[in-house]
């Protein structure tokens, strides 16, 4: 898959950093937080060690500390005083308060875009699952979750209404790094990915109180698994 920055974070020990503007580095220094954010790299609780960061990807703390201020102020880095910046834990309430605003902002979407979608986005759509089946098939996690993301953000798009997609691409980081999470607790990366078809079914049926069921199942199924995963993983009073 291709790396969005314009340093690579595998090689940069062994060579010099190109010189550019700071500001477009903490740009790529965001977009490379955000995707080991929502891949697993880094984990719920972890410290955020901004000179070791420095030191891998051979830049400056400068950029880096932008991109960590950038990135609590949307909430997926806290900032302890005289701690540090840790990545975000979501407690019980962040994933009920989550989940439950998709469940109402991708309902509405289905109920916007159905009437305005034509066969080709429809079948558009099947082709992401097959991607993310595709995916599952080669055991590529990030595959799965990247297209994973793709499905409700294109459904989100083709509402056409620009409130509908904001809402849901303000939520977007935490959507992919709950979507990463609950993936896990599936049986496997393939029962992940075949979950979908069930929306894209009720899709080709233009039946919109079908469809909206369906993705508010589909929505459901995942909020489960993320519960189901916390409650086992809770510490048990003694």
């Amino acid at each position: 898959m291709a790396n969005h920055l314009l340093f690579n974070p595998l090689s940069a020990a062994e060579e010099p950093s190109p010189i550019i503007d700071n500001r477009m580095l903490s740009d790529q220094v965001s977009t490379f937080l955000v995707r080991e954010l929502i891949f697993g790299r880094l984990q719920p609780g972890q410290r955020i060690n901004e000179a070791e960061l420095a030191r891998q990807l051979g830049i400056s703390r400068n950029p880096i500390r932008e991109a960590v201020r950038r990135l609590e102020e949307r909430g997926l880095l806290v900032a302890v005083p005289r701690k540090g910046t840790f990545v975000r834990t979501f407690l019980l309430s962040d994933i009920d308060e989550i989940f439950s605003f998709r469940v109402v902002v991708e309902r509405f979407a289905v109920e916007q875009a159905l009437p305005q979608m034509s066969d080709a986005d429809i079948d558009r759509i099947a082709g992401v699952v097959e991607a993310m089946v595709a995916a599952a098939n080669a055991n590529d996690e990030i595959g799965v979750v990247e297209n994973d993301l793709s499905f409700h953000l294109e459904i989100c798009r083709l509402s056409k209404n620009r409130q509908t997609l904001h809402a849901f691409t303000n939520i977007q980081a935490e959507v992919q790094m709950l979507i990463t999470m609950a993936e896990r607790q599936f049986e496997s990366l393939m029962a992940a990915a075949v979950d979908h078809w069930p929306v894209v079914e009720a899709l080709r049926s233009r039946d919109p109180a079908k469809a909206m069921d369906a993705i508010t199942d589909h929505i459901r199924d995942s909020w489960r698994h993320l519960l189901e995963a916390y409650e086992r993983e809770k510490p048990r009073s003694s």
